[in-house]
């Protein structure tokens, strides 16, 4: 065994956790899926708050180039007023820059200014940037972080902001609803590892929009967020 899905009982047990990373057992958590559900949680909070794209700055931060952050660049980048992309790899984006300029007459903001790139956005896509880097911007104090790595906090503390760290899902499917004991498993877990593997951007999200699967509730380090 590779791969597991714990109950939300066993999940608290530390002992079991360590061991299972020990020995290199992959344990679905629903980060993965939550990188191909980056833009349902983005829709879910601008519903919510009922927020105008057209006068939202809005903030990515990535240093590892993917099929998936390229197509979120592409997506984001024709609904909001400004998109800037925060990365220690500049050059790696520049193809994408000059294309969306090109074929949308659209730019898109790269930047790594700590103290600059971030102070207007009011919300960031955080895809993998730790809480010890992400703490060294200066953040726009009432911004919306989405964060889809590890759990975060930030620092400082004027922030008064939200951070998204988990989330849960629903899914339309029925041979999910019925499935004998799923009440004892997070749903975004179960169907983590049902669509866990290495494909584009694109087959992912048709198997996501197959499954029916939208966002239930977001959490962040104190529970539940009212949004």
């Amino acid at each position: 065994t590779n791969n597991v899905v714990i109950d939300k009982e066993l999940i608290t047990c530390e002992k079991l956790i360590n061991l299972l990373r020990a020995n290199d057992i992959k344990i679905f958590d629903g980060k993965w899926l939550e990188k191909y559900l980056i833009l349902d949680i983005l829709e879910y909070i601008i519903n919510k708050k009922q927020i105008i794209k057209a006068e939202t700055e809005i903030a990515i931060t990535a240093n590892e180039i993917t099929d998936l952050l390229i197509e979120m660049i592409k997506i984001l980048s024709k609904q909001y007023k400004k998109l800037t992309i925060v990365t220690n790899h500049i050059e790696k984006l520049r193809k994408i820059e000059k294309e969306i300029k090109e074929k949308e007459g659209i730019l898109i903001i790269l930047s790594n200014n700590k103290n600059k790139s971030l102070l207007k956005s009011q919300v960031i896509i955080n895809m993998d940037f730790n809480q010890e880097l992400i703490n060294q911007y200066k953040i726009y104090e009432e911004a919306i972080i989405i964060n889809a790595e590890e759990n975060i906090k930030i620092e400082a503390i004027r922030f008064n902001g939200i951070v998204i760290n988990d989330y849960e899902i629903e899914i339309g499917r029925k041979e999910f609803i019925w499935r004998d004991g799923i009440e004892k498993y997070r749903q975004r877990d179960l169907i983590e590892a049902e669509l866990y593997v290495k494909d584009t951007y694109k087959n992912i999200r048709k198997k996501i929009q197959k499954n029916s699967i939208k966002i239930k509730e977001l959490y962040g380090i104190n529970g539940i967020v009212r949004i």
